[in-house]
């Protein structure tokens, strides 16, 4: 008999996941698509994001502060300015500068804009880290997902 392996849990539920990355949530403004569909439109400086709400209870839109991750399939370095582009079916490619590693699965990608304000962080998961400081363009899995508290902040 062959043993199966898998890769292990990025998470172990959305509210650990919440906790272990607030220090990196930012407030949107957030739309809920209609009847009661899981995804979220979260406008930013970059234009609207498409999220799976990761959220636990229902949400009926506002201010929130929310975490921002994807998995990445793959990245490369890049040159080009910071840029978030949504590519259909829940896939978004996105450059910007590593801002930190925060172990080793997860790094935060930081797009920077104009001023402080237009700044937006992800949380981003991938088997192969890139370095602090590099400027990269990473091709994310669907969904992108957005973790809340479970209490307004």
């Amino acid at each position: 008999m062959k043993a199966v392996t898998r890769p292990a849990a990025l998470e172990d539920s959305p509210e650990a996941f919440w906790e272990r990355f607030a220090p990196y949530a930012q407030t949107w403004p957030v739309s809920p698509e209609p009847l009661g569909s899981p995804v979220l439109e979260v406008l930013t400086p970059w234009g609207v994001l498409y999220v799976f709400d990761r959220g636990i209870t229902p949400f009926s839109g506002g201010a929130a502060s929310l975490v921002i991750h994807g998995q990445v399939v793959h990245w490369e370095a890049a040159s080009e300015p910071p840029a978030i582009e949504h590519l259909g079916g829940g896939r978004y490619k996105v450059r910007g500068r590593v801002e930190a590693v925060l172990d080793s699965r997860y790094f935060l990608l930081g797009l920077a804009g104009a001023g402080q304000e237009n700044r937006l962080h992800l949380v981003l998961a991938g088997s192969r880290l890139p370095e602090l400081g590099t400027p990269i363009q990473a091709h994310l899995a669907p969904p992108l997902m957005a973790f809340r508290p479970e209490v307004s902040r």
